[in-house]
Order: structure tokens, then C-alpha cells, then sequence
């Protein structure tokens, strides 16, 4: 699936000031309501959308269960049809390593700082010699004392999964004296094994449960407010990344993801929303021990499943 990454291009909304990427597709077909204020966020919170509803979801498991016997690394999985709430789950409480998906609530933790007066999104920043970081994106290309603002450091990192875009919010907030910005965030999801009392959490490792109430938590407007949700899921939706969950779905098709990787463990995570016309479901999906064209294949085997399964019942 081939995407344009739009760098700064805003859409005014009724929000007042607001903006956020544009949506790439219409998901709605039967909506009798216009979606282009908030299309990533569930539309029960906003809209009355018709509902569809899929009950029996055992013919999706014993599909994923047939394409797991296929591979012989481990594999994770958790699915949930937004609709009626049903889901999967396949070793969805394993932990892995968390690489690059800390960027979501990372994004979540800046936006509430934003939302509670302490930031502002377009407050310019300029990058010091410890945020350049060259092992993921190409921001640090830029080299000290480029400016960007605090909005486009979030577009930049979750895009792109640049990590100096990350480092740079992460120096952001201890300015302003928030040593661990991931916590309230972590805590909010119900992420209760990240550290033991007293020691400072290193936010390693994560779950596929946890993981995935990151994003219902945004789909949902639950931890930041319809405006700051809506901004996250937009840049999710304009990934560079698309030869995991979105290879698994027509090109038409919007897919709000987050990938993770750690090479050196061959730990690759894919998860995020479809948004399915009128079917949207949340899709996470993991794979440790194989390489990383064995992972991306599983991953969008699962996801081939999934979007098929969900659009033919």
C-alpha cells in the first residue's frame, strides 16, 4: 500500500483551530451524517452509526489458528471488532519487547500536556546534540539546531518512527519538569508490570492488551479529548510502514498502525485500526524469533484474514 506522507498539511475543523492530516478514504457508506470532523474516532462517541454487527467470531479464530501452525516462531495476536465489541486473543498477554510502538503513548502523554496548558502544539524546538538519534528515521540528517514545532515532532515520529523526533519530546517534557511522561499513560491502560514499587519503569517491554487499549483509548477519546485523538490517528494513518497490517488490506482501505521492531532480537509488532466501510476493528499482531520477512509475511496473513472475515459476514 503505497502512502503520501503529508508533512503539515492541516485541515481547519469546527474544533476551533484544530487540525490534523486528512483522512486518506471515506469509511463510512451508509452514515446519514457527515464524518469529516472526527473520521478516526469511533462514531458511537460522536455519531449514531448504523451498527453491523458479527456475533460468531470462531471461524476467525481457527483461521488465525491455521496461520500460526504455518510459522514456527512465536506469534501474537489480538483482534476486536469495534462494532459489537467481540475480539481474539492469541498470547495477547505475552510481554515482547515494545521498540518503537512506546511512540503512541508517548504522542498520548504530549497531547494531555497540551490539552492541561502546559505545551502548545505549534511552539517551536530546536534539536540539541543529544536528540539526534540515527538508528530510525532521518530527522537527525537535520543536525543540531534545526527547528520544529512540538506538533510537527509528534507528525515526524509516529510517520516516520523517527527517534530523534522522540528523544526531542522526551527532552520537551523534562523542561517542563515531567521526568517520565509514559506513566500516567501506562497507568490509565491498566499496565501494572512495568516496574517493581520503587524502581524507576524502563517501559522494555509491553502486551498486545495493553498495547491495543492505546489505541481504543484513542478511538474512543478516552485519555486525550476528540481533537488530540483525532491529530494521533490521522499521522498513524499516513505510517510509512505498510508491509505488515496494511499488506494485508485493499489499498483503499485506512489503517491507523504503529509498527515495532527490534532487529537484534527479531522482535516485529504491527498493530493499529482498519477502518473497514462501516466494519472498523483494531488489529494487533506480533512475531519474535524470525526474521523480518518471515514476521511482515504472518503479519499480513493475519490481517488478509482478518479484513476478509470482517467484510464477509
Amino acid at each position: 500500500m503505497v502512502k503520501t506522507l503529508l508533512i503539515i498539511v492541516g485541515i481547519a475543523a469546527a474544533f476551533g483551530g484544530g487540525w490534523f492530516l486528512a483522512p486518506r478514504h471515506s469509511f463510512f457508506t451508509d452514515a446519514p451524517y457527515a464524518v469529516e470532523d472526527f473520521p478516526f474516532i469511533n462514531p458511537s462517541a460522536t455519531l449514531n452509526l448504523k451498527k453491523h454487527f458479527i456475533i460468531n467470531m470462531s471461524p476467525l479464530r481457527e483461521e488465525f489458528t491455521t496461520i500460526r501452525a504455518r510459522f514456527s516462531q512465536k506469534t501474537y495476536v489480538y483482534f476486536a471488532y469495534l462494532n459489537n465489541d467481540s475480539w481474539i486473543g492469541l498470547n495477547e498477554r505475552d510481554h515482547f519487547v515494545a521498540a518503537s510502538t512506546i511512540k503512541v503513548p508517548l504522542s498520548m502523554a504530549i497531547m494531555k500536556m497540551v490539552e492541561e496548558g502546559k505545551l502548545a502544539l505549534d511552539t517551536p524546538y530546536t534539536l540539541a546534540e543529544e536528540d539526534l538519534d540515527d538508528r530510525f528515521g532521518d530527522l537527525y540528517k537535520r543536525g543540531v539546531g534545526a527547528t520544529l514545532t512540538i506538533r510537527e515532532l509528534i507528525e515526524v515520529m509516529l510517520t516516520q518512527s523517527d527517534n530523534t523526533s522522540m528523544k526531542a519530546l522526551f527532552h520537551i517534557a523534562r523542561d517542563i519538569g515531567i521526568t517520565d511522561p509514559l506513566a500516567d499513560v501506562y497507568a490509565f491502560m491498566g499496565w501494572d508490570s512495568y516496574a517493581n514499587f520503587g524502581e524507576t519503569p524502563t517501559y522494555i517491554e509491553i502486551n498486545l492488551k495493553t498495547l491495543s487499549n492505546m489505541f481504543l483509548s484513542l478511538y474512543n477519546a478516552k485519555f486525550v479529548d476528540l481533537e488530540h485523538s483525532q491529530i494521533i490517528l490521522s499521522y498513524l494513518d499516513h505510517s510509512i510502514f505498510n508491509d505488515e497490517i496494511p499488506a494485508g488490506v485493499p489499498e483503499s482501505i485506512s489503517v491507523a498502525h504503529k509498527v515495532g521492531m527490534q532487529v537484534e532480537s527479531n522482535s516485529y509488532t504491527d498493530c493499529g485500526i482498519v477502518y473497514a466501510p462501516n466494519r472498523n476493528y483494531l488489529l494487533c499482531v506480533g512475531s519474535e524469533g524470525a526474521d523480518k520477512a518471515t514476521a511482515d509475511k504472518f503479519i499480513a496473513e493475519i490481517s488478509h484474514a482478518a479484513y476478509d472475515f470482517v467484510i464477509n459476514n
